[in-house]
This record gives structure tokens, C-alpha cells and sequence, in this order.
């Protein structure tokens, strides 16, 4: 009995003597649950030590059935604290086949998550009473504990196989030759015409890291993508970690209205200037956009704020800003650990959740030193894992001849690298494609690495 509850933790006890029974019915049945089970997944302990020697017959692959188990649990001295032999020869007879071993083993599976959430939370309920607790130590070994009951979830899942992956791919490729024909990105629009030719928009499962210097501009951008992936039918998930929601509002009201920047947030406004405010306000008030502004949230926290809202058909795209402002899972003695870690999950979450996550992050102060300015990978700051993880690497900086705004794309899995020039308004915190015939004209060195669509120039991003 659990202490306090009076209740009987969950179980599936005649689950697992079929489960067992089965595994010493068909020599590979054990491949089949290997990834789902392990001896702890087990309520009853004579269960545990049965399975335990199963577990380890098959690591040296050693034929698993009645005899060469029950010869096993004798020679360990085990075989008598199991039932003896009897026992054994009835789990064998209790199931002709190892047919739905699978799905039994999931019931297991699930079982053994349901206690070890009631532990977790019998545990953080005595640590919450005791007064010489440090509520640091609480919380982090409460994130850790949760952290491993995700993994071990997690580590339930079997795989595909080759035609279900060839069928879904398949399915995925028509969609996006059906929306390209109606000319719309593949992925969510970026809002810039070359970006998305070099990228198809912004893809489910796609960790975007958004990088550069502080003043660039990377919080407009940000802003830039969250309305026009809304605008675009998708709902926005925005985390701002250095900046209230409202004034990220103010941010985009300038934009949207057309009336300047500081004029908004210092409230030097003309009678005239409310009429286009007003405006905005109806334009903007019913985007998609879900805003986050808490300070020293966790990538868990985020993790599940984003399976929640996913649930509940509210989340289809992750912007956060930014990545040095996350607070760490745990507490690590090396900074490059924590980044690597909260990058990390950042990544899961694109793949679980199947949804883009962009992500803000600052590059290393050499990058200022150098000629032009003009950033590369090797000046992502604080952790060589931003760089390995991210399947999209954007740079936006100025140039420094005339200032111009241009955007890297400095790593791109699924496409093309190169850079290109976009027009700003830094009054207005606006971004506009540049006209095609300026892009070529100015920068045909820069673009280089961007392949031509087709043979029809007007098909080409430049």
C-alpha cells in the first residue's frame, strides 16, 4: 500500500505472468519488448528476477525457454524465491502465444510510469515538508526525476518500418508538390521570398537557431516570423525572456501602424499618429499568438507548455528569445553543459511535438574584430552543440560599407546556404523583401552559394 493514499499502486500482474510466458514460448519475443521493458518495469519482485534472467540470457544469446530459465534462477539461488519450479511451468501455460506480446508489455510499461510519478510525487511532498530542505535542491531533483520518466517513455518507441516510412514520406512529398503548385512555402512562410526558396519555409521537426550580436536586430526578426507564420493560419508560441509581452507589442504596433518606434514607446503621440494605432490594433488583436514573458524559465517548463498546447491545437511554431536567458535543467559546474543540455531539449521538442522551434542566440564577440563583420559558424557562443543540433543556422548582420541588412544562412540540412540582402526599417522594426533586380545587381558574390530554381529568371530568388 502506498503510505497516505490507501491505495494500491498501479498494476497489471496477470499482464506480466503472460508476458513472461511468452518469452519463453517463441525464442525472439524478447527482441520484440526489449526496448519497451526492464526488470524495474515489473510490480511483483518475483517477476523482476525472472525477467532479469531472461534479460541477461539474451545479452549473451543464450536460448530462452522453461528449462534453460528455471536451470538459471537455481543456479543463482533464486529459483525457490520465485515459486520454484511450479511457478514457472504455469506462466508457460497460461498463454498460447507470444502474439500480443507487444501490446502487453506496454501495459507494463505504462503501469510502472503511473508508480514511479506516484513516487516522485510522495518524494517531493515529504522533501516539501522537511524545513532543512533547500528548495534549489527540491526543484532540481524534481526535473531530473520527471526528465528520466520522459526518457524511459520515450524509450518505448519501436521504430518504423521501411514501407510505413516509404508511405509517409511519400504522402509528404504530394503535399508539399500540392502546395507549391497553389504557390505557397512548403513549410510556414517566412515572409522572405529568398528565405524560403533557400529553406521552403519553416519545417516540422526543424530546430532554426537565429544568431548574431546584440543590436542587430534578432528580437525584430523574431517578431518579424511569429506574425507572419500567425497571419499565415499557424498558431505562435512566443517566448521573450528579456522583454515584457506589452512591449514587444509596441514593437510590432510601429510596424504594423507605421508610426514611429520611439514615438510609441515614449508616448509622444500626435493626435493623427491613433487613427493608424487603431487600425493595427484590429489587424493584430485576433492573430494566433500565444505570449510567454516569465523570467528564468526552464526548457522543460517549455517542453511541457508546448505538448500542452499542442493538445489543444494551440501550438504549431516555437520562438523563444532567447537561449542565454533559459534557465539551465540542473545546475552544471560548465556552462557549455548547461547550453548543450537546453539545446538539447529544444531539439526534442521539434521532434516529438513535429512543429518548428526557432531560437534566438548571441555569437562571440571576435566576430566584430573581423573584416566586414560578417559571422560564421565558429562564433556561436557558449557551446559547440547549438551548431550540431540545429538543422538551420541563420546570421543576420549589417554590413559594414553601407549598413545594409543581410541574412546568413550559415547551415541549412534540408537546403541551401548562402546570404542575402533584406530591406530594414529600424524606426519601424520592419523587413521587407529587397526587389529582385537590386539583389542581383548588388550582391552576386554573396549569393553564390544559392542555386537558381530554374531555368525562367523569375523563378530565381535574385
Amino acid at each position: 500500500m502506498i503510505d497516505n493514499l490507501g491505495k494500491v499502486p498501479p498494476q497489471a500482474i496477470e499482464v506480466e505472468e503472460a508476458v513472461l510466458g511468452a518469452l519463453m514460448l517463441e525464442k525472439d519475443a524478447y527482441h520484440t519488448v526489449q526496448a519497451i521493458l526492464k526488470p524495474e518495469s515489473f510490480y511483483k519482485e518475483e517477476h523482476k528476477k525472472i525477467f532479469n534472467v531472461i534479460k541477461d540470457l539474451a545479452s549473451k544469446e543464450k536460448p530462452i525457454d522453461l528449462l534453460v530459465v528455471t536451470q538459471a534462477l537455481k543456479n543463482r539461488g533464486e529459483l525457490d524465491e520465485v515459486g520454484g519450479p511450479f511457478y514457472i511451468t504455469q506462466l508457460t501455460s497460461r498463454v498460447a502465444s507470444a502474439a500480443h506480446i507487444e501490446h502487453h508489455a506496454r501495459i507494463i510499461a505504462q503501469k510502472f510510469i503511473q508508480r514511479e510519478c506516484i513516487r516522485i510525487g510522495s518524494d517531493l511532498i515529504k522533501a516539501s515538508f522537511d524545513d532543512n530542505e533547500d528548495i534549489e535542491t527540491i526543484i532540481s531533483n524534481l526535473k531530473i526525476n520527471i526528465s528520466e520518466v520522459e526518457g524511459y517513455s520515450l524509450s518505448s518507441n519501436m521504430g518504423g518500418a521501411q514501407a510505413e516510412v516509404c508511405r509517409n514520406a511519400i504522402i509528404e512529398i504530394e503535399k508539399d508538390c500540392q502546395t507549391v503548385k497553389a504557390g505557397k512555402s512548403p513549410g510556414i512562410p517566412t515572409g522572405f521570398r529568398d528565405l524560403d526558396y533557400s529553406t521552403g519555409g519553416w519545417r516540422n521537426t526543424n530546430l532554426i537557431v537565429l544568431a548574431a550580436r546584440p543590436g542587430v536586430g534578432k528580437t525584430g526578426l523574431a517578431l518579424h516570423f511569429a506574425i507572419k507564420a500567425a497571419r499565415a493560419g499557424n498558431f505562435v508560441n512566443f517566448y521573450s525572456l528579456e522583454m515584457k509581452k506589452e512591449d514587444l507589442f509596441r514593437i510590432i504596433l510601429s510596424g504594423e501602424s507605421g508610426v514611429n518606434r520611439s514615438d510609441i514607446r515614449d508616448g509622444t503621440l500626435k493626435e493623427s499618429d491613433w487613427i493608424p494605432i487603431n487600425n493595427a490594433v484590429t489587424n493584430l488583436e485576433s492573430l494566433p499568438i500565444i505570449w510567454y514573458d516569465h523570467a528564468g524559465i526552464t526548457p522543460a517548463q517549455i517542453k511541457a507548455n508546448t505538448a500542452n498546447n499542442r493538445k489543444k491545437g494551440r501550438c504549431d511554431i516555437v520562438i523563444i528569445d532567447y537561449l542565454g536567458q533559459v534557465k539551465p535543467l540542473v545546475k552544471r559546474n560548465v556552462r557549455e553543459q548547461e547550453v548543450a543540455e537546453t539545446i538539447r531539449i529544444f531539439k526534442e521538442i521539434a521532434l516529438n511535438e513535429n512543429i518548428p522551434v526557432i531560437c534566438l542566440s548571441q555569437l562571440n564577440r571576435e566576430v566584430e574584430s573581423r573584416e566586414g563583420k560578417r559571422p560564421q559558424l565558429s562564433d556561436l557562443r557558449e557551446s559547440g552543440a547549438i551548431e550540431q543540433d540545429a538543422d538551420l543556422v541563420l546570421m543576420p548582420y549589417r554590413e559594414k560599407e553601407d549598413n545594409s541588412f543581410i541574412i546568413k544562412v550559415a547551415k541549412n540540412r534540408r537546403g541551401r546556404i548562402g546570404d542575402f540582402k533584406i530591406l530594414a526599417n529600424d524606426e519601424m522594426t520592419v523587413f521587407e523583401n529587397m526587389p529582385r533586380e537590386i539583389s542581383k545587381r548588388d550582391i552576386p558574390s554573396v549569393n553564390k552559394n544559392i542555386e537558381p530554381a530554374g531555368n525562367n529568371p523569375d523563378d530565381r530568388p535574385f
